[in-house]
């Protein structure tokens, strides 16, 4: 069985169809990088899994837990009716880290980490060995921040804020993570920092999503590469089938454009 299943999701904004009956089966210890031109629904797709955006249709399952179905929105008669809020527990299932770090500026690296952690503990969904603070502090060195704790997003160089991201997502223990272009807003010397952290969460078999636009990454780091256009899934498989030796017609025409920059 898959780590995580998805299946049928549909995802539209008005009239915009952003997501077309996505299907995805990801093991355990997977690296999927989705790569694809900008406004292809790869972010909504990772939205969609952190229920940041409710899809219309389809079916996601972690671990054989069914997170979300759509058809329970339907009742008997066929009529949709509103969807229940996502109970909290499942959201926990993924992490999600974003380009643009949204750390809170008021608090350091340390708290920006332990907030969530205090927060899930007091309501009893999570507990943490050895206590909130070692946790974090443990997962903050783990990323290459012992020396930043006590340091505000201001006094960190945008890799280094990134860096906090991950290990604030790090710190609630998620079945798979999601990063959504997570260099986009970086300098080439940063952006080489922070691949070299999910480098080294590959190398131990955290099961990863990652929308990128690094095509050498995509190529060095992930187990399945992922292409999307016009939001739907147009070719998937091993990075040197997909980036090597494309066989559809837009992948090629993508790859061409993105290597050529």
């Amino acid at each position: 069985m898959a780590l995580l299943e998805i299946k049928n999701l549909s995802k539209s904004f008005g009239d915009a169809h952003i997501l077309k009956d996505i299907n995805l089966d990801v093991n355990e210890g997977d690296v999927i990088a989705i790569i694809g031109s900008s406004g292809n629904g790869k972010t909504t797709l990772l939205r969609c899994l952190n229920f940041l955006e409710i899809p219309e249709e389809g079916k996601i399952t972690v671990d054989g837990t069914v997170l979300f179905d759509a058809s329970a929105s339907v009742d008997e008669k066929g009529r949709k009716v509103p969807v229940k809020s996502i109970p909290r527990e499942n959201r926990l299932k993924l992490g999600m880290v974003f380009q643009n770090f949204n750390l809170f500026p008021q608090y350091t690296a340390l708290e920006n980490v332990t907030l969530a952690m205090k927060l899930l503990e007091k309501d009893g969904l999570k507990t943490f060995e050895g206590g909130v603070e070692e946790s974090a502090k443990a997962i903050l060195t783990r990323v290459g921040l012992a020396d930043k704790m006590n340091h505000y997003p201001c006094q960190l160089s945008g890799g280094q804020q990134q860096r906090v991201a991950i290990a604030r997502a790090l710190a609630l223990n998620p079945d798979i993570l999601c990063f959504d272009e997570p260099t986009s807003a970086l300098d080439p010397e940063l952006t080489g920092e922070v691949l070299a952290v999910i480098r080294k969460l590959a190398s131990e078999h955290m099961t990863m999503l990652i929308v990128t636009h690094e095509m050498n990454f995509a190529r060095d780091a992930s187990t399945r590469v992922i292409f999307m256009d016009e939001g739907r899934i147009i070719e998937e498989g091993p990075p040197e089938q997909v980036l090597g030796n494309p066989v559809h017609e837009r992948t090629k025409e993508f790859l061409k454009n993105a290597l050529n920059k």
